[in-house]
């Protein structure tokens, strides 16, 4: 199969990948990587760098450039060191301390190396985003109300006006609120003067309750303490302070997706639209955590760690058209004598980037936000990290000079230990998504063709079963293009190892449920442009699919061939139009809109060049 690029576009197109490496500090030492763009300041993601050194363990190319090879390896395994969800990538180094841009409480502005806040605290009211995300992004903190009873101290009729006890809104009753620095941080608090009417006419000052959120350069926790106080003439009893979040279904993206930890496992609310007022959850919580819909990389989540589980009294959601609205957390408090305190203490997370294991993973930082160490909070999915590791590991007979075998070691104990910690096909639960499978499909695959184990083989049988048994009655596989087109690659390349027909059966269903115009999917909206990745992995499935069956290793059939070729030239046509020449390189376009970035060139090159062929010439498959 000859790779569709001249060596000189090839070499233009690896020079815009090195125009991306930076160099970030994890775990107190340097670390060389691919940055998502040339925008200062631009992450070192996980998933982008896999691309780059699965790319790069292409020996012709491992020869042209072993510096960027060599960066985009070291970074992976780096973020692959802990078994489970790895995180998404690595922040550029930022300001050592929280910037306050704005004062006014009112209308403050701070800066965080991962976040922005904004907001109104005179109306209780506190906005946090992701950095470079935009308004309509925001995570509200407000919403919150205290219910109590006054306590002693109360004599004659109006103690026995005051036995019931009552709600209040906390916004409504703001008197105070400020901000200032506080070491690497800052501050922001709002306190509430909490007034009863235990009969007309009559108005008590019950006490006070003062939020404080501390945000640090440290870490990207966000530290919620609540105080309460009680006022000089009663005590405070039958106390339920909240922790809450509002307006989370006025924002561009919601957040329909919520679990909750306990006794150290998780539990997920099924799926589906919300009612008007829900209970999640009743009695002590170790953490709650919802998300976005979407994709993964781009989806948000919110991290939720009472500092003392055993008050959670019950956690409670408002929604609207099915999503949630405002989310409450009621904890039960202690007695409050008179003059006397009572402290409540959250941690909660915004990160980016949802996988299985988030919550989990979540749970672990909140706990010790330090590990870290200049890591991006969020998670990605293991796949593509994995297919890079196995990917050198069978390609490193043929590289010059050779990868010293301490390095190959390391690869392979991470691979080794993310492997163990997988489900095996028959235990139960043990079925992957789709997004999942295909990448764990192609590790397989190389590993056995290294000289993988019987064992690795049944392991591979049983992964391409899941992934014919994902396919729709259509034949798609996952909810788009680029998990499709992953499964196609997988599917082609797993028929030569598992030569039995449903192998195959799967893999022509799957080329038959793409249509050239779009290209589309059967029974999933691809409107709108596909993004550069999803149109590449589709491409490269395709091309290795056209290998195969030139070779004879694969016989999918004329219908499903000559669909295979109308939606490669379509994918050919439309990644053409997305590079860019400048000077003496080429950049390719995400598509739709952006700037070119490193996930897109390395996708598109290893669509372009022949980096399966390689591996089926390294285990003797003929091509």
């Amino acid at each position: 199969m000859p790779d569709l690029l001249h060596a000189q576009e090839r070499d233009r197109l690896l020079a815009s990948l090195r125009r991306l490496l930076r160099q970030v500090n994890v775990d107190g030492e340097p670390l060389a990587g691919l940055a998502q763009t040339e925008e200062p300041g631009a992450p070192l993601l996980t998933r982008d760098n896999a691309l780059a050194a699965e790319l790069m363990a292409v020996p012709a190319l491992r020869a042209v450039d072993p510096g960027l090879a060599d960066a985009a390896l070291g970074f992976t395994a780096a973020m692959m060191e802990e078994v489970g969800p790895p995180p998404r990538g690595a922040l550029p180094l930022r300001a050592p301390h929280a910037e306050i841009l704005r004062a006014d409480p009112r209308d403050l502005r701070v800066l965080t190396p991962w976040h922005e806040y904004t907001g109104d605290l005179a109306h209780g009211v506190l906005r946090q985003r992701l950095r470079g995300d935009g308004r309509e992004r925001d995570v509200l903190h407000t919403g919150n109300m205290v219910r109590l009873r006054l306590h002693g101290g109360v004599p004659g009729l109006l103690g026995r006006l005051s036995l019931r006890p009552r709600t209040l809104d906390v916004e409504d009753a703001v008197t105070d609120q400020g901000l200032q620095a506080e070491g690497t941080g800052v501050v922001m608090w709002h306190e509430s003067t909490l007034h009863l009417s235990p009969a007309p006419g009559l108005r008590l000052v019950a006490g006070t309750v003062r939020y404080e959120y501390r945000a640090s350069a440290a870490d990207p926790v966000l530290r919620l303490t609540v105080i309460l106080k009680a006022g000089a003439k009663a005590g405070l009893s039958q106390v339920r302070l909240t922790t809450a979040l509002d307006a989370l279904s006025e924002g561009a993206v919601p957040f329909p997706r919520i679990s909750f930890g306990r006794g150290g496992t998780q539990t997920r609310r099924p799926d589906g639209a919300f009612g008007e007022e829900e209970r999640i959850a009743e009695g002590p919580l170790d953490s709650v955590h919802l998300w976005q819909a979407g994709p993964e990389e781009a989806a948000a989540v919110l991290h939720i760690r009472p500092r003392a589980a055993e008050s959670v009294f019950s956690l409670r959601v408002s929604a609207r058209a099915g999503v949630p609205h405002w989310l409450v957390l009621r904890h039960t408090m202690p007695e409050v004598p008179r003059g006397g305190t009572v402290t409540l203490r959250e941690d909660r997370l915004l990160a980016r980037g949802v996988v299985r294991g988030t919550p989990e993973a979540g749970l672990r930082l909140l706990r010790a936000p330090d590990s870290l160490a200049g890591r991006d909070p969020g998670q990605t999915t293991a796949g593509p990290p994995l297919v890079a590791l196995a990917s050198v590991l069978l390609n490193a007979p043929a590289f010059h000079p050779p990868l010293p075998r301490d390095r190959l070691a390391r690869l392979r104990d991470i691979l080794d230990r993310h492997l163990a910690a997988l489900p095996e096909a028959e235990e139960e639960g043990a079925a992957l998504a789709p997004d999942e499978l295909a990448p764990m499909v192609l590790v397989l695959d190389a590993l056995l063709r290294a000289g993988g184990l019987p064992r690795e083989r049944r392991r591979l049988r049983g992964l391409l079963g899941q992934l014919a048994a994902a396919a729709s009655p259509d034949g798609a596989i996952g909810n788009g293009l680029m998990t499709h087109g992953a499964a196609i690659l997988a599917l082609a390349r797993g028929a030569t190892l598992i030569g039995e027909p449903w192998v195959e059966e799967a893999l022509r269903k799957a080329i038959l449920a793409l249509s050239p115009e779009g290209p589309g999917l059967a029974g999933v909206d691809t409107s709108g442009p596909a993004s550069t990745p999803a149109l590449a992995m589709l491409l490269r499935g395709l091309r290795t699919t056209e290998l195969l069956a030139a070779g004879g290793g694969i016989a999918p059939g004329p219908a499903a061939m000559e669909r295979l070729t109308a939606v490669r030239d379509l994918l050919l046509g439309t990644l053409s139009a997305r590079l860019r020449a400048r000077e003496d390189r080429l950049e390719v376009l995400p598509g739709g809109a952006g700037e070119p970035d490193a996930a897109s060139i390395a996708a598109l090159l290893l669509a372009v060049l022949s980096p399966d062929e390689v591996a089926l010439a390294m285990g003797g498959v003929a091509a």
